[in-house]
């Protein structure tokens, strides 16, 4: 995980692809994939305590604020 503004924006990488995050401040996170289309997901935490957006998860020191 890679931020550039804690909450705000943010990616992960995972092997060759990079996933964008961004977050509105207003509820709403977009994913944008690697294809270049932006989808709105619904975060959640896991029972792994996993941070999960639509099926795409991370684990571990995640910075939220």
């Amino acid at each position: 995980m890679q931020v550039q503004e804690v909450g705000k924006h943010w990616w992960l990488i995972v092997g060759d692809r990079r996933l964008e995050f961004t977050h509105d401040g207003w509820g709403t996170v977009r994913m944008r994939n690697s294809d270049g289309r932006w989808l709105v997901v619904t975060p959640r935490w896991d029972m792994d305590q996993s941070l999960c957006w639509n099926s795409v998860c991370a684990r571990g020191e995640i910075p939220l604020d």
